[in-house]
Order: structure tokens, then C-alpha cells, then sequence
């Protein structure tokens, strides 16, 4: 009987816990005062989010908005500000100023080192205002209320926008809203309640609870004059993808595939395997952790915050396919065939799918060339490449990744790629490394005749030719130089 009388309590909070559970998961409405009202109703219920929840009031999540400018560009002396008169009339914005705002992801909190990385090279590029959205606690987990709590967080941004227009004068076509994984998706739910609104930058849009969803629920083109997407993390929840697949926005950037980023894990296996090596190696270090798991999710912010002073462009290619443009079928650059990814994504005309490389590791951004050779007679081996420009030299670089067989009387494009711009092209060097393939290797000559080299620079559109190389022989195992024409021939 005693131990009865002490398992009651139990029994009962259990029972209230599973009648919480059951009734949040029913299609009801919940109203927060100016920010409106919201149901976990259809849309925000489907086959896509079988798992609707109605979020959380705001005096839960906490959102803070936390102001920096070149006045107070650091954390320490971030300013707090809000949706009333004071607080802004009291900070360093300036409604003169175009104004960035920063909204971090699924457990994430608006002091994390990206967060910092990103508001200090804004403010070294502009006169910014930049303002961080701290939603840490609405971000939390189970991940369905997470994305719930998004809905709030958007209405509170929107309504902080309007004041500031209202009180700061400032215009709503000069502010742009950055937002990562869930935070992509709470740009959407506050573009939609900003008329007028610049731009929305969705850097890998969640992909839980979002792919495939109304319009209503996920963010759309509709969400602002401009909306650009950056995907790092797609291939679905059989993939451990965190990112969506589906396009989004006016451009879509794909770089590398938008699945799996360089440096990061492939697929779902080698990701639990890393992240459990990384547990284990690092005592269980939670964050290294997630930058093992969500390696390529959290590629998109870094590929942004390095665009925003960086010297190389990020150019992208519209293209049908990355098998298409891995081939080098798409790297024209015309006016409506190439954009830019990241910050100056808004200064390209195109619209549509875009595709681009990166390297693994910082920097990133790639220069894209393509080598294309005529020759006479056959070939089988492999190409390696130096080429020298006026501001450097790269290689040498083996152009194929295996041995190739050429029979001749045909065009050989190579699309190569190099962080390092080389500026305009100068001297071409060409080695030829044959080898014995079984059965042919006898009919394949040991020197390799050219009819002509042309090398074609991708992001400028731009062709070069090289002086001696009709009927050039190239000998195996020896390399031969080209200079450009028109420099010294």
C-alpha cells in the first residue's frame, strides 16, 4: 500500500504529461496579443509534417535582438534593443544605414562564433547595422516544437522591422534578413509581414518539417523583392540531410552538388561514423560533434560570410544537372547564364538553378577554367598541367583523374578548377604521362601531336590562345611551354 501511495504522484504526472503531449499535437489556436494568431492546423499539418505543434508563447522563447555597428562592433558592447520607442531611440541604429539581420538555427543561440565571424566582416565591408536575433530558447529541443516556435520568432522581427521604419525612419527595401537552417525559414515568416521587404538570404533552408510544405510554411520567393538560397546539406533524412533539396528562391545555389560538401562525411553512415570518432576523441565535446554531423549544413554560412569581402566571386552556372556541369557543358558567362553566390548574389540578373565548385578547406572560392586541346593522333595517359599568369603561377595539376584514351581528330575539354587567381595568363606548360593500358598501349604512339591549346577563364568569359602549338610534339615524361599569343609570338 506504501509503495502505491508514493507511485500515485508519479502515475499521475505521467498521465498529465501523455494528455499534454496528445492535445498540443491536436489542431488548435493559439493567440499572442500583437503578434496575432496560430494554428498547427492544415497547412502547417500534412503528410510532409504528419507532427504539428502550436508554438510557444513568447515570454518562453525569449527572443533578443542584439544590435552591433561600428560603433559597438563586439559582443561586449552589444546593445539590446526592441520593438519600442526607447530602446531604439536610446541605440546606435541609424535608419540611414542598410541593416543586416542574423537568425541562427536549431539549438544554436546568438553568441556563436559564426554568428560573430559574419557580423564582423559585414561591418568591416559597410556602415552597417547588423542585428543578431538570439531565439536560443525557442531553438531547443524536440526538434517539431522548434520548428513551431520559428512562427514567433518571424512575427517578432517583422514587428521590429515596422518600428524601426516607424521611429528610425529607415526603408524596408534596405534591410536583408540572413537566416540559417530554421532560421531560413523564420526569414520567411517575417518577409511575409514586411511589405516591401529587400532581400532574404536562406543559407541551407531546414529540410525536416519544411521540403515539399505550402508556401505558407516554408520560406518562398514571395518572402521579399529578392530571395537567394544557398544549399549545402540536401539528400533527405535516409542521407542525414538537414538542408532542403527543392528551390526556394528566385536563385538557387547548389555548389557542389548541394548534398555533400568537400572535407565533410558522404553519406549517412560515414557521418555516424565520424561524429562517434569525434565523440570519442574529443571527450564528448558537443560541439565538435555537431560540426562533425552537420559538417556540410554549416558550410553555407561560412561560404556566405567568406563571399562578403572576399576577392574571388563565387560565379555560378546555370546548368541542367551538376552531372552537366561537371562535364563543362555549362561554364559560358553571359548575362543570363552566370550569378554570384553569396552577398552579391542580388547584383546578378539571372534567375533559376545554379551550380559551382568549392575547395575543402578555407578559403573556399574557386577560379574556373577549362583547357581545350585538338590533336592529330591518339592518346592514352594522363595530362598534367602548369600555368603561369601576372599575378602567380599554379601546378603543376593533373588535369584527368585516371588515365584517358583519345583516338584523335577531336577536341579535349578539361575543366580545372584553383583557389588562386593567376591573373591573366601567360606561359602554358603541358606534361604527357603515358601509360601502358593492356592490349592497346602498342598502337598508341610515346609523343602527342597538337593541332591548338585554348584555355578559357569561366567567371570572365574570357579565351586565350598559345603561340607554337600546331603540330606541337609533346614527349612522354617531358613537359613543353606555350606562351599566349599575342605576348611574344
Amino acid at each position: 500500500m506504501a509503495n502505491l501511495i508514493f507511485l500515485l504522484p508519479l502515475l499521475a504526472s505521467t498521465q498529465g504529461f501523455l494528455f499534454d503531449v496528445i492535445t498540443n499535437h491536436l489542431p488548435h489556436t493559439v493567440c499572442y496579443g500583437d503578434l496575432g494568431c496560430f494554428s498547427n492546423g492544415p497547412p502547417f499539418l500534412s503528410t510532409h509534417r504528419p507532427l504539428s505543434v502550436a508554438p510557444h508563447p513568447p515570454a518562453q522563447i525569449l527572443t533578443r535582438f542584439l544590435l552591433y555597428t561600428r560603433e559597438n562592433p563586439t559582443v561586449s558592447v552589444e546593445q539590446v534593443i526592441s520593438a519600442d520607442d526607447l530602446t531604439i531611440s536610446g541605440s546606435n541604429f541609424q535608419g540611414s544605414r542598410a541593416t543586416k539581420i542574423i537568425v541562427h538555427g536549431f539549438t544554436h543561440n546568438g553568441h556563436r562564433m559564426w554568428l560573430q565571424n559574419m557580423t564582423r566582416e559585414l561591418l568591416k565591408h559597410d556602415d552597417y547595422n547588423v542585428i543578431v536575433v538570439d531565439w536560443q530558447h525557442g531553438a531547443t529541443i524536440p526538434y517539431e516544437q522548434a520548428t513551431a516556435n520559428t512562427r514567433i520568432v518571424g512575427a517578432q522581427i517583422a514587428q521590429l522591422v515596422n518600428k524601426l521604419v516607424q521611429v528610425a525612419s529607415a526603408q524596408t527595401a534596405d534591410f536583408h534578413i540572413i537566416g540559417h537552417s530554421l532560421g531560413a525559414h523564420i526569414c520567411g515568416y517575417a518577409g511575409e509581414r514586411i511589405p516591401g521587404l529587400g532581400r532574404i538570404t536562406g543559407m541551407d533552408p531546414a529540410g525536416p518539417y519544411f521540403e515539399n510544405t505550402d508556401i505558407q510554411v516554408r520560406l518562398d520567393p514571395s518572402d521579399a523583392d529578392f530571395v537567394d538560397i544557398i544549399h549545402t546539406d540536401g539528400g533527405g533524412i535516409s542521407n542525414l540531410g538537414f538542408g532542403v533539396t527543392q528551390e526556394l528562391g528566385h536563385v538557387d545555389f547548389y555548389p557542389n552538388g548541394g548534398v555533400q560538401q568537400p572535407g565533410c562525411a558522404t553519406d549517412a553512415v560515414d557521418k555516424l561514423g565520424a561524429t562517434s570518432w569525434t565523440a570519442i576523441t574529443h571527450l564528448f565535446d558537443y560541439y565538435a560533434e555537431e560540426e562533425t554531423l552537420a559538417c556540410s549544413h554549416e558550410r553555407s554560412y561560412m561560404y556566405f560570410t567568406e563571399s562578403i569581402n572576399s576577392q574571388c566571386p563565387f560565379t555560378a552556372w546555370q546548368c541542367k544537372s551538376k552531372a552537366e556541369f561537371d562535364k563543362g557543358h555549362c561554364v559560358r558567362c553571359t548575362d543570363t547564364t552566370c550569378a554570384v553566390m553569396g552577398m552579391y548574389a542580388d547584383k546578378s540578373q539571372p534567375r533559376g538553378v545554379f551550380y559551382l565548385d568549392t575547395e575543402a578547406t578555407p578559403t573556399f572560392c574557386e577560379y574556373t577554367y577549362q583547357l581545350n586541346i585538338s590533336s592529330v593522333n591518339k592518346f592514352d595517359g594522363v595530362l598534367l598541367m602548369t600555368l603561369q599568369g601576372t599575378n602567380g603561377t599554379i601546378g603543376p595539376i593533373q588535369l584527368m583523374k585516371k588515365n584517358e584514351v583519345h583516338l584523335g581528330s577531336e577536341i579535349i575539354s578539361l575543366p580545372f578548377r584553383t583557389r588562386v587567381d593567376v591573373g591573366d595568363a601567360e606561359r602554358l606548360t603541358l606534361q604527357y604521362e603515358k601509360i601502358n593500358t593492356p592490349f592497346i598501349s602498342g598502337t598508341f604512339p610515346d609523343d602527342w601531336h597538337l593541332l591548338g591549346i585554348s584555355l578559357f577563364r569561366a567567371d570572365q568569359d574570357q579565351k586565350v590562345r598559345f603561340c607554337g602549338t600546331y603540330h606541337a610534339e609533346i614527349d612522354n615524361h617531358n613537359a613543353t611551354s606555350f606562351a599566349v599569343r599575342g605576348t611574344t609570338c
